[in-house]
């Protein structure tokens, strides 16, 4: 984009100047939770300890400066709010501060609803974008705290690969994954994360479930061991079932193709997880017909950026 900025000389001149503004692309990636354990509640948040994974399955985010100070956010999926978004609300954190404006597009790959953290990505690239626009430590933001600001999964986001996650978000140890992982998907409905962890807070009252160590399958992956695909769990399985009820019959679609099965997030996506590649290429050839399906893989990092232009 070509900004025109207008000014007056001292014999009141206009003056012109023409700027290209900065553009950059984002390519941002899903994740999956290998575990998810709910350890109670602060401040009146649930307390997570969780193994994510970026997996290569991305939304594109284009970002582009602004002259003025206005947010524009744009999705190619018309039924996607363009304010009420992790996107817009990341801009906005950082913006606002700034006294800067951004166009901002979303190209949606990562399912809506799924669990897989399409959100939290759209909002990471954002300030992804702002930091390489403005250098956001130098102008005194915090990258970690405007993160979680936006939401408890945009720290990992930031960065991705594999980590431990704990607390809100704010407790992070990144993992060398060293196991080769397949991983098959069916979108089983969509499941509103608030409604999953009010009907977790339902069913365990005391507002602790942990069925997963994670300290044992974070020392398996680091290992490379395939024993880790035993430690896999998720605290909200049960509540997203009761939500929707299609997760049981995905579940055992997968397992009965020999993958060790996990929901990822609050659900939507039921993951069937292979280290056997025949295991793996079996049950993609008889699932593939299945509604959502989707093949997945780790990938490393969480974002990548292309410039468009930059000054």
């Amino acid at each position: 984009m070509l900004n025109i900025y207008i000014a007056l000389d001292n014999f009141g001149i206009m003056l012109y100047t023409l700027s290209m503004s900065k553009s950059v692309k984002i390519t941002a990636f899903a994740k999956v939770n290998l575990s998810l354990n709910i350890e109670g509640r602060a401040d009146g948040l649930h307390k997570l300890d969780s193994v994510m994974m970026s997996v290569d399955c991305f939304d594109t985010v284009t970002v582009t400066e602004r002259a003025d100070e206005k947010i524009t956010v744009a999705f190619d999926d018309p039924t996607i709010d363009p304010v009420r978004n992790t996107a817009y609300k990341a801009a906005a954190a950082v913006c606002g501060k700034l006294h800067r404006g951004a166009d901002i597009s979303v190209q949606k790959g990562i399912p809506v609803g799924a669990g897989l953290g399409g959100s939290s990505a759209d909002g990471a690239a954002v300030l992804r974008a702002l930091d390489l626009f403005y250098r956001l430590p130098q102008c005194g933001i915090d990258m970690r705290a405007a993160a979680l600001e936006v939401g408890s999964d945009v720290p990992f986001m930031l960065t991705g690969g594999l980590a431990r996650v704990g607390g809100v978000g704010d407790e992070l140890f990144f993992i060398d994954n060293k196991l080769q992982t397949f991983i098959v998907g069916l979108m089983s409905g969509d499941v509103s994360t608030a409604a999953a962890y009010a009907e977790f807070d339902r069913l365990y009252p005391s507002g602790v479930f942990c069925p997963s160590d994670n300290a044992a399958l974070c020392e398996k992956l680091l290992d490379g061991d395939p024993a880790a695909l035993g430690f896999l769990g998720n605290a909200l399985y049960e509540p997203a079932r009761t939500i929707a009820p299609r997760i049981a019959d995905d579940a055992k679609r997968l397992a009965d193709c020999g993958g060790t099965v996990n929901l990822t997030g609050s659900g939507g996506m039921v993951l069937g997880y292979f280290t056997d590649i025949t295991a793996f290429y079996e049950c993609t050839r008889k699932l593939r017909n299945e509604r959502g399906f989707k093949v997945l893989a780790p990938a490393r990092t969480g974002l990548l950026h292309e410039w468009l232009s930059r000054e």
